[in-house]
């Protein structure tokens, strides 16, 4: 090439230094990665809890995937009810807790659920060391209506504790975490608990009474305000594909997943294994659901929340971008 000696050496430079970059940028993009990148958008997203069962928000921030997709993520804990109330008011962008915000929009909210990280429900029935099931009395759960109060009902069921003679009273606590403080402190005889909890409260000698693993339920996720989805469509993808690029890594590779799990939960190498061996049973790495199931799934919710009118299934739940992004992924050789 024969370069023109009016031009400034200061120009050559700039130019030797931005080129291979723009050009790098350009084929990682036609290999199947990001779009060209752009200036990081700050994104709010509410979570129930620094919870196992929200380690693909956590997992991918830490391992860069939203930044990648130019995601700035903010992960906020709060109750779920409230996170719904904060996504409707603007505060937010995005929540974590797909039931509670299908629930809403059951009711009325302009929200709809974008994607499942858990088509499987996490939650298991711990009890005192050495407990009995028919002998319990007392069960903590996070709330009453929540999915771990419907997850203890039918693990209570299937150990024929259901129906009118159960003679059980709930204990609210708010949060897992209280939950498994309250049987830790002996307040209570059971209580229904998620990773890592779960973990470390069997390992710690308490008895495993069942779970809720094949239980067919919407537990995480990502829902979003109506009016968001069609404003912001692309940044709706980003969020989509970082998601499922943690998914897919966490699943695919175990010692890096359980080795983070110990490190930014501060947790034993054991209860870190065992927690991570809960999850990846309930993950749902391409984040969509069989209509069959949703529909199930909706018209519980329906029962719940005692509404009667039928809603169209496109105004609660909207899978669209998630299966563009997946279609654009699985071109691409990824995923």
């Amino acid at each position: 090439m024969r370069v023109d000696r009016s031009v400034s050496p200061v120009v050559l430079l700039l130019l030797a230094l931005v080129l291979p970059q723009l050009w790098g940028a350009n084929l990682a993009a036609q290999e199947g990665g990001s779009p060209l990148r752009r200036p990081l958008e700050k994104v709010k997203l509410t979570v129930a809890a620094k919870s196992v069962t929200f380690v693909p928000f956590y997992f991918g921030k830490a391992k860069g995937f939203f930044k990648e997709e130019g995601i700035d993520l903010d992960i906020v804990v709060i109750r779920p009810p409230i996170g719904i109330t904060a996504l409707q008011a603007g505060e937010v962008d995005y929540s974590a807790s797909s039931g509670v915000g299908m629930r809403a929009a059951l009711k009325g909210a302009s929200l709809r659920a974008l994607m499942f990280i858990q088509t499987k429900l996490s939650f298991s029935l711990i009890g005192q060391p050495g407990m009995d099931s028919k002998k319990i009395k007392t069960v903590a759960i996070s709330g009453v209506g929540s999915l771990a109060h419907y997850a203890a009902i039918a693990v209570l069921k299937k150990l024929g504790r259901g129906g009118p003679n159960g003679a059980l009273t709930y204990i609210t606590t708010n949060t897992t975490a209280q939950s498994y403080a309250s049987l830790m402190g002996k307040a209570v005889d059971a209580a229904i608990l998620t990773p890592p909890y779960t973990s470390m409260a069997t390992i710690g000698g308490y008895a495993d009474l069942g779970n809720a693993f094949d239980m067919r339920d919407v537990q995480g996720g990502l829902v979003a305000r109506a009016s968001h989805l069609q404003e912001h469509r692309e940044q709706v993808k980003a969020m989509v594909r970082a998601i499922l690029r943690s998914l897919d890594y966490v699943v695919r590779n175990e010692a890096e997943a359980i080795r983070y799990l110990q490190k930014e939960f501060h947790l034993e190498p054991k209860v870190a294994a065992d927690s991570y061996g809960i999850v990846k049973q309930v993950l749902n790495t391409s984040g969509d659901i069989e209509e069959p199931i949703l529909k199930s799934v909706v018209e519980n919710m329906k029962k719940e929340t005692q509404v009667t009118a039928d809603f169209p299934m496109d105004r609660i739940v909207d899978l669209t971008l998630l299966r563009e992004v997946r279609s654009e992924l699985q071109s691409r050789g990824r995923k």
